[in-house]
Parts: structure tokens; C-alpha cells; sequence
């Protein structure tokens, strides 16, 4: 069954009970949609938007924190509604022809950024808005754009309409309240690939962690740095600077914090050395870390790279003569053995349509040379616009991806996020993530109309392991959270 809706093509959109169901309950009332990534979000915004523009005069805005993003939503909707005057705004357009853009459209696709500098500068107005939809609403924290426009969206349009989306608003009870604060939302409505009327539109999904053993070179290199880091916080520890030798990143950079603020406002020379010593630890920890969960080459091009850095903090590294042993003994080593496991896995899936995701961009080019070498690995790599790519040739690739031309996608975090990225029936995480919202991203991309594998490398012994089962508990916990009777959906009466 389909769809039938004036706003609506025939024979276009499933009808399926749950989405409808959802969408009569956000034509209501603000509402956050948690739900599962494949499980069509983006068809609950389209129902909603065809129903208030068949009955209300008046135009939509839908935010999405990319232009890929956003051109990836005008284009679902230009394929299966007949809603005309679709616009995508973001700042690669001159604010003059943004102007002109709004005055003439009915849904107006955007980034977040320029549409809170277009209301800043008087550019946009929202009085005669009827829908504002926040996709990826997980953002809508802290100083988000999310959080400004939603405020002014609120106080300045006629009759005001807010729909969240996402596929995990966090792990932490204090982030989703504080979502549904900035956003407004009175009512969440959550299901989980568990839930009874979504089950049979769940594809399997298998989840396999693989471990690999470091070698023996890299124990030792990693014994090298773990000693110096333990010398220097023990060494702040003596001195009052720090409250234990058993201290996490994430107590270090909230000392680090600490001490730069005091020193900004006293002056004093003996917080700015805590300052630097500890800015000193936090970037030999980030070396530790590469060379636990990525290997040889990526610690060597962040040495390059502070050899660059004009601090204190990178210049005493650069000179410290253990750090230098420490360099003198990664530059003997082999790969790590992660890759020799991931063209394993490459070589036995190469008949799939596979995305590979890696947390740095340092590994991408590595991992891109090493798939190359296997017989019929047609590789292609989706980084962000940093390393120069733009959002052109970003949907360019993903195009190509889905299309054939390529079978396997190396991404970094800009192919978690949102984009609907059709047709991969592999995942392989280079390494496991803290994140549980980026966790649930990347399982997204895989399994949405086939079934799916997902493999995570995990190097034993290494922050890989408390990274992996971070992220386990985190994504458990909120959804324990969601589905709590007690909560009713933590909807607001």
C-alpha cells in the first residue's frame, strides 16, 4: 500500500503504519522522533510537511547541519511530493540571492549557520513560518545554531510547529532534556528496531568485534611513551598540580581549563607552567593514542606537524630526548596489524558494496593504498571539506558509491552523519568510538534494505577496548531511558 495525499505522488511513498502514526502526533504538538537510521525519518518530515501545506497558508524550513545534507533532503522530496518552490540555501549563496530565494519558496532546506546570520542581519524573517523541522536534532545543545533559531522561530512565528529528528539524541538523561528544552518539544515519541510495528522493516544486522594482537616492537614503543606521560603527571602531582597520577583526558583538560582561566585573570608563572605541562601530556597522549589504534605513519605526521607548532608545550615535546627515542623506535616499525586484518576482511566481502569508517584523516590515505592492492577493490574516499574536498564532489562520491563505479568508501565522521548512503551491506570501524550517537550513526549506514555485517577492529590492550565498551553502555543506557514506562516518553503535559 501507498500513500495517497494530494502533496504526495502516487505509488511513491509506503504506507507504513507507524510512520503515519508518528506524523499525525507531530502535526499536534512539538515533537522530538527518535528513530532508528534507515527506518524513514525523513518520510515522517515529508507526511508532515504535504498535511500543513495542504491546509495552512504559509512556508517550512527544514535545517540540516550539511549542504550534502540538505541537497540530499530537497532531493527526496522532489522525487516523491508534488510540493513546489523547493530552495536550498547555505552560505556558498550570496545573502542577496538568499533573500530573493526565500521570498519565492515553500520549503526552504538549510544550514543552521546561515540561517541564524540571516536572521541576525534582517535577511529572514519567521512570522509566516507554519513547520520548523531540526534534523540530526542531537546538535540543538550548548551554542548550536539550532538553538538561537528555534528561540527566535518560537517567539516571532504566527503559529510555530517544531519537528526534532534524530537517531539517538545521547546517551545522557541531561542532554535529551536539554534538547527538548532548546527545541521546545513537548512530546518524543521513540521506537527502537525492537519495537512491534517496526520489526519487519528491520534488516538482520550482524555485529562482529575483531581483535588484534599488537606486536612486540609496538608494545615496546608503547611502553616508551606510556612511561614518559606517567613521568610528567607524576611530576604535577608532586607539585600540587594535579590530584593523582590516575587521571583520565578527560580530568586533564579540565585542569587544563582550571589553570588557564586562573592564569588569564592572576597573572601568575607558576599556573601558566601548569597550563603548558599539562597541554604537554594531553598531546603525548594523543601520540599514545595513534599509536595504539593506527600506527606508525600517523604518529609520525603528528611529530611533523609539532615540530611546526609554535607553543611551549609542542617545542618542549620536539627537544625531550625521551620523546625522541620514543620516535626513533616507531620509525623502525612495521604496519599496524590492523590493516593486515582489515584487507582480510576486504578480501572476503570484496563482492559487497562495503564503507570503511576511520576516526582520522591521517588513515584514510594509508588504508585507501593497502585496499587498492586487492583484486577487484574499486576504491573511493569521502573526507571533509577541511581536507579539501567540497560538498560538490562530497555527493559526487556518494553517487559514484551507490551507483557502482566504486565498491569500497573510506570515510571519516562526514559519512556518519545523515547522509542516506544506499546500498552498502558492510560496515568495517577501523576503531571502536566513545560516542554512542556516532556509534549508532555509523550502523546506520549499513543494513537499511539488505541485510548487514558490521565489523569493528579492536586492538587488545589499548583504549580501543574502553572505547568500545564506552559506547556500548552509553547506547544501552539511552535506550533504556526511552523505553522506561516511568518516562511515558517523557512527554510534556
Amino acid at each position: 500500500m501507498f500513500i495517497s495525499h494530494p502533496l504526495i505522488k502516487q505509488f511513491k511513498v509506503e504506507a507504513r503504519d507507524y510512520q503515519i502514526e508518528i506524523a499525525e502526533k507531530c502535526l499536534k504538538a512539538n515533537t522530538l522522533v527518535v528513530l532508528p537510521t534507515g527506518l524513514g525519518k525523513t518520510n515522517i518530515a515529508l507526511l508532515v510537511c504535504a498535511e500543513k501545506l495542504n491546509k495552512e497558508e504559509g512556508r517550512i524550513l527544514f535545517l540540516a547541519p550539511t549542504k550534502p545534507l540538505i541537497e540530499q533532503h530537497k532531493k527526496t522530496f522532489e522525487n516523491f511530493s508534488e510540493i513546489k518552490d523547493l530552495v536550498v540555501v547555505s552560505g556558498s549563496v550570496k545573502p542577496e540571492k538568499r533573500k530573493s530565494l526565500y521570498e519565492k519558496a515553500r520549503i526552504v532546506f538549510a544550514t543552521p549557520q546561515t540561517i541564524a546570520n540571516d536572521l541576525k542581519n534582517g535577511i529572514l524573517r519567521l512570522d509566516d513560518f507554519i513547520l520548523l523541522i531540526v534534523d540530526e536534532a542531537h546538535h540543538s545543545v550548548g551554542n548550536y545554531s539550532y538553538t538561537y533559531i528555534a528561540e527566535r522561530y518560537a517567539r516571532e512565528a504566527k503559529k510555530p510547529l517544531i519537528l526534532g529528528l534524530t537517531a539517538s539524541p545521547g546517551g545522557r538523561i541531561e542532554k535529551i532534556e536539554e534538547i527538548k528544552r532548546n527545541l521546545f518539544i513537548e512530546k518524543v515519541e521513540a521506537k527502537s528496531e525492537f519495537d512491534e510495528k517496526i520489526r519487519r522493516y528491520v534488516k538482520e544486522r550482524e555485529i562482529k568485534k575483531i581483535e588484534v594482537e599488537l606486536s612486540e616492537d609496538y608494545k615496546i614503543a608503547k611502553k616508551l611513551i606510556s612511561d614518559l606521560i606517567e613521568k610528567k603527571i607524576e611530576a604535577l602531582v608532586n607539585i600540587g598540580a594535579l590530584p593523582t597520577k590516575r587521571i583520565s583526558k578527560k580530568e586533564l583538560l579540565n585542569f587544563h581549563n582550571l589553570y588557564a582561566s586562573k592564569a588569564n585573570s592572576l597573572k601568575k608563572g607558576e599556573l601558566y607552567m601548569a597550563v603548558s605541562k599539562i597541554s604537554e601530556i594531553i598531546k603525548l597522549d594523543y601520540c599514545l593514542e595513534l599509536l595504539e589504534t593506527q600506527g606508525k605513519n600517523q604518529v609520525l605526521e603528528y611529530f611533523e606537524k609539532l615540530k611546526k607548532e609554535n607553543t611551549k608545550a609542542a617545542k618542549s615535546i620536539v627537544l625531550d630526548r625521551e620523546f625522541n627515542f620514543f620516535i626513533s623506535k616507531v620509525k623502525t616499525l612495521g604496519e599496524h596489524p590492523k590493516i593486515r586484518k582489515l584487507k582480510e576482511i576486504v578480501e572476503r566481502e570484496i563482492k559487497n558494496k562495503i564503507i570503511i569508517f576511520t576516526q582520522y584523516r591521517a588513515s584514510v590515505r594509508e588504508i585507501e593504498n593497502k585496499i587498492k592492492e586487492i583484486g577487484g577493490a574499486k576504491v573511493i574516499s569521502l573526507i571533509g571539506q577541511k581536507s579539501g574536498l567540497n560538498q560538490r564532489k562530497q555527493v559526487s562520491i556518494i553517487r559514484d558509491f551507490e551507483e557502482g563505479i566504486y565498491n569500497v568508501l573510506i570515510c571519516t565522521s562526514i559519512g556518519e552523519e545523515g547522509l542516506d548512503i544506499k546500498g552498502a551491506n558492510v560496515a568495517i570501524f577501523y576503531e571502536p568510538i566513545p560516542s554512542e550517537i556516532r556509534q549508532i550513526q555509523r550502523m546506520g549506514r549499513v543494513g537499511r534494505f539488505i541485510k548487514g555485517k558490521v565489523y569493528v577492529l579492536v586492538a587488545k590492550e589499548t583504549r580501543d577496548e574502553a572505547y568500545y565498551w564506552t559506547a556500548y553502555h552509553k547506547e544501552k543506557k539511552m535506550k533504556r531511558y526511552l523505553e522506561s514506562k516511568q518516562s511515558k516518553l517523557i512527554e510534556i503535559r
